[in-house]
């Protein structure tokens, strides 16, 4: 009898489980990737003035992971932790950061769009932000030495901690290295497309290297602060609430 019990509670278990670690709105797809990629170098691609030394930028694993940890707190401000060396990344040292916040609908293609179009608002010439107006987002996106990104974005029923979103919101958080809007320096040289590039080869006006554009996994490592997206904590929390006596009787 008491065998019984504790099967039918185990699958009561089972179920209430299975409820709360649904899969995320916005997975981290091989499709997802692709988009962030592509978007971010045909932005890249496009600037004006043209760039001579702009990088071809490829995924990676860890500022992915920081990015997802990050979109998950529903806060539409900068991530404190990428000051912290070693806190965003194992191995880069610098971490950049762009942040979309959204109602309703969310596109990826419109985050980055609207991150591109603040170059309207920057003076190549002068380096600077022009009219007061926020530049900063464009900078980081068309820096020329960034040359890896990670991106996730995260449903925010209950609202945007930061934003005038109270409810049904979505936050698009894209990490990047090395990082841009480095105090001083222009985004990128002025010239010809690809005739700074060195050694690499030239696709669509950026440089490219396969081997810097490698895909490298991280298992062992998760940013120390909010959540990396690991579905399973979902689940344990409420199991832990239910002591043993629940379960045998």
């Amino acid at each position: 009898m008491a065998g019984a019990t504790i099967r039918v509670r185990l699958a009561q278990l089972l179920l209430l489980c299975s409820s709360l670690c649904v899969a995320d709105k916005y997975p981290v797809s091989a499709k997802f990737v692709e988009k962030c990629v592509d978007e971010h170098n045909r932005h890249r691609s496009a600037v004006r003035p043209g760039a001579s030394d702009m990088y071809f930028t490829s995924w990676d694993a860890g500022l992915a992971k920081t990015a997802r940890a990050w979109s998950k707190t529903c806060k539409f401000t900068t991530n404190p932790h990428l000051k912290t060396k070693g806190a965003a990344h194992p191995n880069f040292e610098t971490v950049g950061e762009n942040i979309y916040a959204a109602s309703g609908d969310f596109s990826l293609e419109v985050a980055i769009e609207e991150w591109f179009r603040e170059g309207v608002n920057y003076e190549f010439a002068t380096n600077k932000c022009i009219n007061n107006k926020m530049c900063d987002r464009y900078t980081q996106l068309v820096w020329g030495l960034t040359y890896k990104l990670g991106c996730a974005a995260n449903d925010c029923p209950q609202g945007i901690e930061g934003s005038e979103i109270k409810k049904n919101g979505v936050v698009f958080v894209c990490n990047y290295s090395p990082s841009g809007n480095s105090k001083g320096k222009k985004p990128y040289l002025k010239g010809a497309p690809c005739v700074d590039c060195g050694a690499d080869f030239c696709r669509s006006n950026l440089c490219s290297d396969p081997d810097r554009e490698l895909i490298i996994q991280y298992p062992k490592w998760n940013p120390d602060f909010g959540s990396a997206s690991i579905l399973l904590s979902n689940c344990l929390l409420p199991l832990m609430s239910i002591t043993a006596t629940d379960i045998l009787w």
